[in-house]
């Protein structure tokens, strides 16, 4: 005899010696109300005080805010800057240029490089309508990106 038969042979005796109670929706609960019961069915001690593990009050929690003034942009070509399209060639035109005016900023002897590339860069965005609606289908090329 095979193992699958003797394993259902196994479970059909250990089934018909179990009695038979039907399971429904309105089969009443064996376990009273007031306890709970691990996964072994073992009950488990429920405490009968009850005490919050954190004790919170808003009044406590509030902080006086913090005034920020709004730092304006001393460079014109920035401000434009500001509202990038959602374009690749917007993206990493805007980063690059953020990235010169860093580089600007600090004075090296490749200032001269940095403004020529910065001006060729604020053409293309210029071109490109990055501050605005965006490139048209052909713009990329004609723009020379």
């Amino acid at each position: 005899m095979s193992l699958v038969p003797r394993l259902m042979l196994g479970f059909l005796l250990v089934c018909s010696t179990l009695p038979a109670t039907e399971l429904t929706n309105t089969t009443p609960l064996k376990q009273s109300q007031d306890q709970a019961l691990d996964a072994d069915g073992n009950p488990i001690a429920l405490p009968q005080e009850f005490a919050p593990a954190l004790q919170y009050r808003a009044d406590e929690a509030t902080v006086a805010p913090i005034k920020v003034k709004a730092q304006r942009s001393k460079n014109h070509a920035a401000a434009k800057t500001t509202r990038v399209v959602d374009d690749a060639g917007c993206r990493w035109l805007h980063s690059r240029m953020s990235e010169l005016r860093r580089r600007l900023k600090s004075e090296t002897r490749l200032a001269d490089y940095f403004h020529d590339e910065m001006r060729e860069h604020q053409q293309q965005w210029q071109c490109l309508k990055c501050d605005g609606a965006g490139p048209a289908a052909g713009d990329h090329a004609r723009c020379g990106l």
